[in-house]
C-alpha cells in the first residue's frame, strides 16, 4: 500500500504545502479497485446519478455507496489526510467522475470553492447558496477552504490522453477571480497530474486546476473525497462527517 511513509513523509507534506498537490502511487489494491468499480456501477438511478451508457457522475457518493463510505474512513486513505489536517480530520463530501463517449468534456480553470451543509443559515462570510441533488451548498470563507484537503482515488490509468488533471502548482494560496486567471497562468508552472490505476492525487481545494476532454474511448474513473478538520461556525453543520 502507498502512504506518505513509503514515498517520504516530509516530501509529501512539502509538496502539498508548496505545490498544493502530491501524487502517491499504489494506494489501492487491484482487487479493491475492481470492487469499487462494481459498487459504483451498481448504484441505482437517482437524482444523484448522471448516466449515459455508463455512470459518468455521482453526487452525494458517501451517502449512497457504502463501499465508498468505508474507503473514506480507511487507514490507507486517512494516512494521506492526517499528516496534513491532523488526526481529527473527517470526510465531508464524495463525488464520482468519469469521461466516456457521450459524456466527455473540457473542465475550465477553477478552484473548488463550495462546501455541502445540512441547511442554510445566514452566517457572515458564507454566500452563493444553492441546492444540488437535494443538498445545500455555499461558498465559505477562504480560511475554511485552506484547512481542507481533497483525495482523488483513480480507478483507471489517468493520462494526458484521457483527461488527466492539469494544475497550476502553488496557486492554492489565495482565491482567484476569473479576470485574474491570466496572471495566475503567467505566475505558476502548469503540471499534468498523470496517475496510474490505484494511485491517489492529494490536492488543496483552492489549487487552480483544469482538464481536457478525453482523446481516447477509455474510462477515466475517479472518486473525489473532500476532508476537513474543523466544525463550521454559527450553527452550520457539514452535510456529511465521516471520521
Amino acid at each position: 500500500m502507498g502512504s506518505p511513509a513509503s514515498m517520504d513523509r516530509d516530501l509529501y507534506e512539502q509538496q502539498v504545502a508548496g505545490r498544493g498537490f502530491a501524487i502517491i502511487e499504489n494506494v489501492i489494491s487491484k482487487d479493491d479497485v475492481l470492487s469499487l468499480r462494481d459498487a459504483i456501477a451498481s448504484i441505482p438511478d437517482s437524482e444523484e446519478v448522471r448516466r449515459k451508457s455508463n455512470v459518468f457522475g455521482i453526487r452525494n457518493l458517501l451517502e449512497i455507496c457504502s463501499p465508498c463510505r468505508e474507503l473514506a474512513a480507511s487507514a490507507e486513505i486517512r494516512s494521506l489526510v492526517s499528516p496534513i489536517l491532523g488526526e481529527k480530520c473527517f470526510a465531508v463530501r464524495g463525488t464520482f467522475f468519469d469521461k466516456v463517449p457521450g459524456a466527455n468534456w473540457n473542465l475550465r480553470w477553477h478552484q473548488d470553492s463550495v462546501i455541502a451543509v445540512t441547511k442554510k443559515i445566514d452566517v457572515p462570510g458564507f454566500h452563493a447558496w444553492s441546492t444540488k441533488a437535494g443538498v445545500v451548498q455555499a461558498r465559505p470563507p477562504h480560511e475554511i477552504l485552506q484547512r481542507m484537503l481533497a483525495i482523488r482515488i483513480h480507478l483507471d490509468d489517468c493520462t494526458a490522453a484521457n483527461g488527466a488533471l492539469r494544475a497550476l502548482a502553488g496557486s492554492h494560496q489565495q482565491r482567484w477571480e476569473r479576470d485574474d486567471l491570466s496572471i495566475a497562468k503567467g505566475k505558476y508552472e502548469m503540471l499534468t497530474c498523470e496517475v496510474a490505476v490505484g494511485g491517489v492525487l492529494a490536492m488543496r481545494p483552492l489549487l487552480l486546476h483544469a482538464s481536457s476532454a478525453s482523446e481516447i474511448p477509455e474510462h477515466r474513473r475517479v472518486i473525489h473525497i473532500e476532508y476537513a478538520c474543523d466544525d463550521l461556525p454559527g450553527g452550520l453543520e457539514w452535510q456529511t462527517k465521516i471520521a
